[in-house]
């Protein structure tokens, strides 16, 4: 598969040195391959300590942050199409669970770089989940798409070297592995993922350092 659903989590929605590998790496992309997923930063507690309530900030900070990705991306010439989950009720929570609507979702264009946050409609008006949640539902939904990951660990010498990725289960991970390469947000997914880093993610969809989780 070449299409993916890749998550920007938490740590490293606060690390501009990644975020503009990932806009370079993007670059190299040329035309669409897949999703970006993210909520929110530590730039939500900066904006605690202005007083806002938490879900506020929170909200805040997630709509903030699709703005900013946007730009950034652009700035290495990549057009994104930023949405908030919520937005034309792309992403809702029902009581049965998360749904796509497959029809705003088949309309969006093709060709820029789609970005989601997960913030969502619950129906009434918006809600957050967390951004696992919301990766592991559209790879599940979009049955074309692959989940990535990337290390926390940026120089890792984890990763294997070339396009025959070591494959690896989530239950057979080192704690070694786990504390270098994985954020405790990351280690809440289940699904099987591609671990890489920003940088090696421009050879998508064979990243030269890359480990297949199942």
């Amino acid at each position: 598969m070449s299409y993916y659903v890749a998550l920007i989590d938490f740590d490293h929605l606060d690390h501009p040195v990644f975020l503009k590998s990932l806009a370079q790496s993007l670059s190299a992309h040329k035309t669409r391959k897949g999703i970006l997923i993210h909520g929110d930063s530590e730039y939500t507690n900066r904006l605690m300590q202005t007083g806002m309530m938490r879900e506020d900030a929170r909200e805040r900070a997630i709509m903030d942050l699709n703005h900013r990705l946007v730009s950034l991306f652009a700035d290495h010439g990549v057009s994104t199409i930023g949405l908030q989950g919520f937005q034309k009720e792309l992403i809702q929570k029902t009581e049965s669970g998360l749904q796509l609507n497959k029809k705003v979702f088949d309309g969006l264009p093709y060709s820029p770089m789609l970005l989601i946050s997960s913030l969502i409609s619950d129906g009434e008006g918006r809600t957050y989940i967390p951004p696992t949640e919301l990766a592991e539902f559209l790879v599940q939904e979009l049955k074309d798409h692959e989940l990535v990951l990337f290390s926390q660990d940026h120089d890792s010498d984890i990763f294997t070297q070339n396009s025959n990725a070591k494959e690896v289960k989530w239950s057979e991970l080192s704690d070694e592995f786990k504390e270098k390469n994985l954020s405790e947000e990351q280690l809440q997914i289940t699904n099987p993922a591609i671990l890489t880093t920003g940088i090696s993610f421009s050879g998508w969809p064979e990243p030269e350092k890359a480990t297949k989780i199942r």
